[in-house]
């Protein structure tokens, strides 16, 4: 159930060359590249809105971060090397457990990819400190995000 489903609150803009190595035989940017530069942007989101980092946060807290439940692109324009570009992040939805958030990588005015990522904050598992398990979402991080 989503307890705020309105417009986004706070964007971050992530800009970054596109280097030779991220692209693939063709010269275009390999897709996977994507999932790592919005993984980056998901971190520094929380980073511009003032949420210390998760080796901070895990001491303090004993929140480690922010794992992946779901991940979804839509790939629209290709990009080579040498481009620079842009990744807006925000978080669309806060929900109970998870968070959706949305990222936008765009070189000028043409979108290039756009991605959707399902997130939770979580903390290590205190029966198994191998596992982790989600916590609900913390008021103070949401409201710093919003």
């Amino acid at each position: 159930m989503n307890d705020n489903t309105a417009k986004p609150g706070r964007k971050h803009m992530q800009r970054l060359r596109i280097a030779f190595s991220d692209c693939d035989p063709a010269q275009i940017v390999f897709f996977a590249n994507y999932f790592r530069w919005f993984d980056i942007a998901s971190r520094e989101f929380f980073t511009a809105c003032g949420v210390p980092s998760w080796r901070e946060m895990e001491r303090e807290r004993g929140i480690i971060g922010t794992p992946l439940l779901d991940a979804q692109a839509k790939f629209l324009n290709s990009a080579t090397y040498g481009e620079d570009i842009e990744i807006e992040t925000f978080v669309e939805s806060w929900n109970t457990r998870s968070f959706v958030m949305r990222h936008v990588a765009r070189r000028g005015d043409t979108v290039l990819a756009e991605g959707r990522e399902v997130r939770i904050f979580a903390i290590r598992d205190p029966d198994d400190a191998l596992r982790i398990k989600p916590i609900p979402i913390p008021e103070d991080i949401k409201t710093l995000c919003c």
